[in-house]
């Protein structure tokens, strides 16, 4: 059995059972932390700082290790006890330590990754820019400062947990230049089944790795080009982070984008098989006369394309 099938096994037996917590534990152990499950909920402590789970969140648990500094990084801790603890187990503001801006999320808050966003390119005023896969808004929060009045961010999100926390954050930030989008960015216009959990990991069934079926919903997806139609608009910039998604987004755009130029910066650590999908975008962007770049230098694997007459 392949250490894949392995993983698939575990998920497969769900949040409660004893071999999914003790190989938990172990993971845990390996990296520097000790993993508690606790009536509903999941503690991750290393030295005098935790994080809290739901429950239902222990696929995430390893990339929450991954992501711990970056947590606390980005968001206020709260202290008890002489420990400094993130409570992701429940929807709650959140105060970004950069900025000082509060934002409700349904569990687990965006990483401040708008060093990684604006890496190649940095939206300008009067921009229209798209925030695919906007979660919450977080990033949509800070696209609507740069593109400001004159500008617009239209922000995906199919997630209908996700969705509302977002037209929350919009209301209480009178985010007037941001346009919601209630479905999913795809290969394809029309519908497909989407695992609709209310977390940074809800995704198209297709290309997510651990979907839960228990969740599935049928949402509306657009093609970019249909997008582009739709809106009336060509964005200069596209912020992506779909988890897997992104591959049929681009592809399926090819004739389109060398036709019309965007800026693109896309999370590409997810997993389509066996292969991180950065692996994939990266032989192909050049094949539509693009420039791409793909680094892990800001804590997880970006790539970032433009046209190659682009300035940054």
């Amino acid at each position: 059995m392949t250490l894949q099938a392995i993983k698939n096994y575990l998920v497969g037996r769900g949040p409660d059972d004893p071999l999914v917590h003790t190989a938990l534990r172990l993971k845990g152990l390996s990296a520097g932390y000790q993993v508690k499950f606790v009536d509903d909920r999941i503690s991750l402590q290393r030295g005098s700082r935790r994080i809290l789970l739901k429950k239902s969140a222990y696929v995430q648990v390893p990339i929450t290790m991954e992501c711990f500094d970056q947590f606390f990084a980005s968001v206020f801790a709260t202290e008890r006890d002489g420990v400094s603890e993130l409570d992701f187990s429940r929807p709650g503001l959140f105060r970004y330590k950069r900025s000082g801006v509060e934002l409700f999320f349904p569990d687990i808050p965006e990483e401040d990754s708008m060093d990684a966003y604006t890496y190649w390119y940095t939206p300008q005023p009067g921009d229209v820019v798209w925030d695919v896969g906007a979660h919450a808004g977080c990033t949509s929060y800070f696209l609507a400062q740069m593109v400001g009045p004159t500008g617009r961010v239209f922000a995906f999100e199919p997630d209908e947990h996700n969705f509302e926390c977002m037209l929350r954050n919009i209301a209480a930030h009178k985010l007037e230049n941001v346009v919601p989008v209630k479905k999913a960015l795809a290969g394809e216009t029309g519908t497909m089944d989407f695992v609709m959990d209310g977390t940074m990991s809800a995704g198209l069934y297709d290309y997510i790795r651990y979907g839960d079926k228990t969740k599935l919903k049928t949402v509306q997806t657009i093609s970019l080009e249909d997008a582009c139609r739709e809106f009336g608009s060509v964005p200069q910039y596209v912020k992506m982070d779909i988890e897997g998604s992104e591959v049929p987004v681009v592809q399926g755009s090819a004739e389109f984008l060398k036709q019309h130029p965007i800026h693109f910066s896309i999370e590409s650590y997810h997993w389509i098989g066996d292969v991180l999908t950065y692996t994939l975008l990266e032989p192909f962007f050049p094949t539509i006369g693009y420039e791409v770049e793909s680094s892990n230098k800001f804590g997880q694997m970006f790539t970032w394309a433009r046209p190659k007459n682009a300035t940054r």
